[in-house]
């Protein structure tokens, strides 16, 4: 390169970077960020919706491997359901695997609370005529099982309390059985609703207000929360009936 060629390029790259338009400025950089927060604000409850969805459909997918092995426990015995209390420990040789009972929207339950979360329909004895569940009942008598909860997403936020054995919304408040048993322990935990294993196996997502009353969760007393406003309403008789009792066929 010639002496006299050099100065000349210098001034060139010189001029060129004091052109307009060669860098950001303060208020592009502004309006630039900006922009980007207003796309995070509308993607990231798209994210989370799509987030929730894969962990509804694990969940569902463990609640399918739950009703097989309802299935299988039937066929050894004589085509009746497990007994209460430790139906999941009667189940376990069928289950195979622990994670089965694993909701992954409720990590806090495991490994340690792993017998809380799905809650087994013992019906209730506390109305007349008595609403029979799946406890200790045979198949043969079930009427209807594709309408008949066998297992809910059950228990207390958190604490899982509660969440061992479920039942319509006729029985008494408070935490029975040492605990492990709520009438009222109905979850919200996916998209405002829970799944739900049916007695042909069959698992489907439904809110509370479909099947049970409009509790949201329950307290640490076991207590039922409402909601929204106003105090907790339970779904007509027919309706619970169609999907706790056992035999209940309808109207």
């Amino acid at each position: 390169m010639s002496k006299s060629y050099a100065p000349k390029l210098k001034r060139s790259l010189r001029q060129t970077q004091l052109l307009p338009g060669a860098g950001f400025t303060l208020i592009e950089l502004l309006v630039t960020i900006a922009i980007i927060s207003i796309l995070a604000a509308i993607l990231m409850p798209v994210f989370a919706q799509a987030r929730d969805k894969a962990r509804s459909a694990t969940c569902q997918s463990n609640l399918k491997q739950i009703g097989l092995a309802f299935q299988m426990y039937c066929t050894d015995y004589d085509e009746t359901y497990p007994c209460n209390p430790s139906w999941k420990g009667k189940l376990d040789p069928y289950v195979g695997n622990k994670e089965a009972y694993k909701c992954p929207s409720r990590a806090e339950l495991y490994p340690t609370l792993w017998y809380y979360g799905q809650g087994y329909n013992i019906g209730c004895s506390s109305v007349s005529p008595a609403v029979p569940g799946f406890n200790g009942v045979n198949a043969a008598a079930v009427v209807n099982p594709a309408d008949k909860i066998l297992v809910a997403e059950w228990g207390a936020p958190v604490t899982g309390a509660g969440g061992c054995n479920a039942g319509p919304p006729c029985g008494p408040t408070g935490l029975l059985s040492g605990g492990s048993t709520s009438y009222w322990a109905v979850c919200r935990v996916h998209s405002g609703g829970s799944n739900l294993l049916f007695g042909d196996s069959h698992v489907s997502w439904l809110r509370p207000e479909a099947y049970h009353s409009t509790t949201d969760h329950i307290d640490a007393s076991g207590n039922p929360i409402a909601s929204g406003s106003g105090g907790v309403t339970s779904v007509p008789e027919s309706t619970w009936r169609k999907y706790w009792d056992t035999s209940y066929g309808g109207i």
